[in-house]
């Protein structure tokens, strides 16, 4: 077995600070804004226009670092992710001390969220091309899977340094994950460009969103973007509704459900995805599966035991189905395409939280279970599609070990 290049474990660091900054947000958003006069679909639609600069501009960063070269494109999206952070807590700040209310409030989050999807929306980008780069066909599943883990663990460490640090200041946790995403920068900064990036001369990517290479997991793509959308936006108001109604701070019991679904995540990306190598349409099938599970066990949630069991469930599948989306449109399109490929992937992943506030929003309020039956049945035709589709069905015929750079390129002429 091949070992992974080192750089795989800074660009993880990258992504564990997005992932901790991430996770404090949606998590103490919901409870926040109610206390702060902002109703829920007020709300998800903080989320929802941040989405909608994302899915704009991935596809922008993925061309520009197929131009440009990874380096440059993952660190801007590093700072752009920090300075959203330190906006995003002031703009708190000012409103927990009653500096900014109503609409004002509202603009001030919207507009930091917003610099987070034009600019902090590179990272990932360029971060999933830097790693289709420095490995080969058999070590794609394990390369992201462990870019991945970095992402799951900043969302288990984020709620546990946010748990302590919150009680010193709202704002506090903010800047230290700012700092921390500063500090990758700088580390990303000092490697030498030769063992970063690749040199040769490649011709530009005439990749189109509707090839019959890229659509089909984008579909799927959609799919988890919609059911992680329905979750995160809804979950803490589900604990304080349905869960911990009596509570007096049920943000931390939340946050547990978020760590749990966390540590699912880095289960499926470390451990089934990079140190069993399980492949690509594997990943993607029964990912797709236990998100079903999971959704469907949530709708019926209504003691800690059972959710808590139901989110670490959740996130086991979304690792492992995010991996082999990732590592299944790397494979299906060839070496020249793997920014724009990455590009399209990270478009539309935030596509479900641009219509949250418009679908699970009124359908929580109309009843806490519907958002999770919505995301179950959604995985349900994602899995009758995953199985019928051509595409679908070449990754998972070829297998992991199996695959090789040659056949994938020669699919681009079909």
């Amino acid at each position: 077995m091949n070992k992974l290049p080192s750089i795989i474990w800074l660009l993880s660091g990258g992504l564990f600070f997005v992932g901790a900054g991430q996770s404090v947000v949606f998590i103490t958003i919901p409870p926040l804004a109610r206390d702060l006069g902002l109703s829920e679909v007020e709300t998800g639609s903080i989320f929802a226009i941040s989405a909608l600069a994302w899915m704009l501009f991935s596809p922008y960063w993925g061309k520009l670092s197929d131009q440009l070269g990874r380096k440059i494109i993952v660190i801007v999206g590093l700072i752009g992710c920090a300075v959203s952070l330190i906006l995003f807590s002031s703009a708190l700040s000012l409103g927990t001390t009653g500096v900014l209310l109503g609409w004002k409030l509202l603009a001030g989050l919207i507009f930091a969220r917003m610099i987070n999807g034009i600019l902090g929306s590179a990272t990932r980008q360029g971060a999933g091309a830097w790693v289709a780069d420095v490995t080969n066909q058999d070590q794609r599943s394990g390369g992201f899977g462990r870019l991945n883990a970095g992402f799951s663990a900043g969302r288990i460490a984020g709620p546990a340094i946010a748990g302590f640090l919150l009680v010193i200041s709202y704002t506090l946790p903010f800047y230290i994950f700012s700092v921390g995403l500063l500090f990758i920068t700088v580390m990303l900064l000092r490697q030498p460009p030769a063992e970063l990036e690749k040199k040769e001369e490649d011709p530009v990517s005439d990749l189109q969103l509707l090839d019959n290479r890229v659509w089909p997991f984008l579909v799927i793509g959609i799919s988890l973007g919609i059911c992680n959308a329905a979750v995160v936006q809804t979950s803490s108001f589900y604990f304080l509704d349905v869960i911990v109604p009596s509570v007096p701070n049920p943000i931390a019991y939340a946050s547990v459900g978020f760590m749990l679904a966390a540590f699912g995540s880095i289960i499926g990306q470390l451990l089934i995805a990079d140190k069993l190598r399980v492949s690509p349409g594997s990943l993607i099938r029964y990912g797709t599966l236990l998100i079903a599970i999971a959704l469907l066990c949530i709708s019926y949630s209504k003691t800690l035991n059972l959710i808590y069991f139901s989110f670490f469930l959740f996130g086991l599948g979304q690792g492992t189905q995010s991996t082999g989306l990732a590592a299944g449109i790397s494979l299906s399109v060839g070496k020249h395409h793997q920014g724009k490929a990455n590009g399209f992937m990270g478009m539309v992943i935030p596509v479900g939280h641009i219509f949250s506030p418009l679908i699970a929003m009124p359908l929580y309020m109309a009843s806490p279970h519907y958002p999770y039956l919505l995301g179950f049945l959604v995985m349900f035709f994602s899995l009758l599609f995953i199985q019928l589709n051509k595409q679908h069905r070449w990754i998972r015929k070829k297998g992991y070990k199996r695959v090789n750079l040659e056949e994938a390129q020669s699919l681009e002429e079909t």
